[in-house]
C-alpha cells in the first residue's frame, strides 16, 4: 500500500485494505460505536505488526548487515546481502508502506477516539494510549532505516499527499512524547492474555531504548531502572525459554495464531544447506561454552560428495510449523535488552562497577564468566557492544541499529560487503513509487 493513495480500513482483526469494504463489515465511520469493535480496530495494528516482522523485515535487515549470509538466488533477497539496495527493490516497499500503514491506523484510531460519547473513558484511554506506543514503535524504524522521514499525525489525503520529509529530531521528539504520554495512560498490567498489548512497562522499555540512541544516558538508564526494577521480568529466562510464548523475560511480544514464527519454514526440516546461514564472523564471535550459542544456533550437518559439512543457522524460534501446545511469539522487547541499555548508559556516565554488574547479570545466564570490576571504561564499552551482538543478533535489527549508532556502520561493512557504498547505503531508499505519488519526498542520496 502506497502512503498517500486515500484508505479504508477494516477493523476485522488483521486486515486493512484499498477498496470499498463489504456490506458485513465496518468502516472507519461506524467501528468506533462500541468497545468491541475499537478493541478490535487496535488489535489490528498489532497485526499489522507482527506482518511486518514475519516473515520479512527481521531476515532482511539481518542479511544487510554481518549476521546471515545468503545462499539462494533470488535478487532482490542478494541486494540486502551484498549492502546494496534499489529504489524498486519490493520487499523494501513493502517495510516502508507497512509501517506507514500502521502509522495511519494509529492516528486514525487516536482522530476517533478524541471526541467520542459512545465508550468509556477508561477504554479511550487505553485504546489511546497503545495507539500511541504503536505510532511511535513505527516510527523508531522508520527513522533509523531511511533517516528523515515524512511525520504524518493525520489521516486527511490533502495534507499527506504533499507531507515532506521532516528531520530526524522532530520525529525523534515526536517518539518521546507519544511514548511519555502512553506511559500515563497505560497500567504496569497487561490486558488480556500473555503480553501481546502494550502496558507502562513496554512504554518505559521502548523510551529507554530511544533515550539510548539519543544519548540521553540519564533518562534510558532511568527507564531502564523502572522495568528492571518492577521484577516482572526477572530473573532471566535460560536460553532454551527466552523466546517462547509468555517467556518471563519478555516485555512485549506479536501474538500469532499458529504459535510459530512463518520465516523459520525457510530452514530445511531434515537435509539440505538452509538459505540463510549464520556468518562465521557471528558464529566465532561468542566464547566457548555460550548457551547462547548452544540454544539459539541450530547445525546442519550436510554431506556432498562423502564429505560432511556442517552449516550453521538461526534457531532462536524453534517451531518450525505450527505448534499451539508450545507456542513461540514474536518478542520485540525483553529485559534482556534494558540491562545491556542500562549497562551502557552506566558506562558512559562512569559507572563502571555498574555496568559491569549488568553485564554479568546477562553473561551469568549465559554461563560465561564475570567481567572484572577493574575493566577500564574503554574496554567496559567494547564488552557492551559484544554482549549486545551475542544477546541480539538476528533479532529485529539490533546488529544494523548499534553499528550505526556508534558509528561503526561504515567501519564493519565497508570491509565485509564488496557492494557497500559508504555515503550509500546505511541509509535505505526510499520506494520509487511513493516518490512518483509525492514529489515533496527527496530520495536519499545515491538512489
Amino acid at each position: 500500500m502506497l502512503l498517500f493513495v486515500p484508505v479504508i480500513l477494516i477493523y476485522g482483526c488483521k486486515k486493512m485494505i484499498m477498496v470499498e469494504s463489504p456490506k458485513n463489515q465496518l468502516t472507519t465511520d461506524k467501528v468506533f460505536a462500541d468497545s468491541t469493535s475499537a478493541s478490535a480496530a487496535l488489535l489490528g495494528v498489532y497485526a499489522n505488526f507482527e506482518k511486518q516482522f514475519d516473515p520479512g523485515y527481521t531476515t532482511y535487515i539481518s542479511l544487510y548487515t554481518d549476521d546471515i549470509g545468503y545462499v539462494g538466488t533470488d535478487i532482490t533477497n542478494a541486494e540486502y546481502y551484498e549492502g546494496r539496495l534499489t529504489a524498486i527493490n519490493t520487499t523494501n516497499e513493502n517495510i516502508w508502506s507497512r509501517l506507514y500503514t500502521i502509522v495511519y491506523q494509529c492516528n486514525d484510531i487516536i482522530s476517533q477516539l478524541q471526541h467520542n460519547n459512545a465508550l468509556s473513558k477508561s477504554l479511550i484511554i487505553q485504546l489511546t494510549s497503545e495507539a500511541r506506543f504503536l505510532r511511535a514503535f513505527a516510527y523508531y524504524y522508520l527513522v533509523n532505516l531511511y533517516g528523515d522521514v515524512p511525520l504524518v499525525l493525520q489521516t486527511d489525503i490533502a495534507v499527506t499527499v504533499k507531507a515532506p520529509r521532516r528531520a530526524q529530531s522532530l520525529v525523534y521528539s515526536q517518539m518521546m512524547d507519544d511514548l511519555t504520554e502512553s506511559k500515563k495512560g497505560l497500567s504496569s498490567s497487561y490486558m488480556g492474555a500473555g503480553k501481546v498489548r502494550a502496558n507502562q512497562l513496554a512504554a518505559s522499555a521502548l523510551l529507554a531504548r530511544i533515550y539510548l540512541y539519543q544519548k540521553n544516558w540519564a533518562l534510558a538508564e532511568k527507564e531502564a531502572n523502572a522495568v528492571i526494577g518492577s521484577g516482572f521480568y526477572t530473573p532471566l529466562e535460560t536460553p532454551a525459554n527466552v523466546f517462547k510464548a509468555n517467556s518471563k523475560e519478555a516485555i512485549l511480544q506479536l501474538w500469532n495464531q499458529n504459535g510459530n514464527i512463518s520465516n523459520g519454514s525457510s530452514i530445511p526440516s531434515s537435509t539440505g544447506i538452509p538459505q540463510y546461514l549464520i556468518t562465521s564472523d557471528l558464529y566465532n564471535a561468542f566464547e566457548p561454552g555460550d548457551l547462547r550459542k548452544i540454544n539459539w544456533i541450530g547445525t546442519r550437518n550436510v554431506i556432498t560428495d562423502g564429505v560432511s559439512k556442517s552449516y550453521y543457522y538461526g534457531a532462536k524460534y524453534k517451531n518450525r510449523t505450527a505448534n499451539t501446545s508450545s507456542p513461540e511469539y514474536l518478542v520485540v522487547l525483553r529485559v534482556a535488552e534494558q540491562f545491556l541499555i542500562r549497562a551502557e548508559a552506566r558506562a558512559m556516565t562512569g559507572n563502571i562497577p555498574g555496568a559491569i554488574e549488568d553485564l554479568n547479570k546477562i553473561r551469568q545466564r549465559a554461563a560465561l564468566s564475570p567481567l572484572p570490576v577493574s575493566l577500564s571504561a574503554e574496554n567496559c564499552l567494547n564488552a557492551i557492544i559484544k554482549e549486545r551482538r551475542a544477546e541480539l543478533f538476528i533479532e529485529n535489527g539490533h546488529r544494523f541499529f548499534d553499528l550505526k549508532r556508534n558509528d561503526l556502520l561504515n567501519i564493519v561493512m565497508g570491509s565485509y560487503k564488496t557492494g557497500w557504498q559508504n555515503g550509500i547505503s546505511p541509509l535505505f531508499p526510499i520506494p520509487k513509487n511513493e516518490i512518483t505519488y509525492n514529489r515533496s519526498l527527496i530520495q536519499n542520496p545515491g538512489y
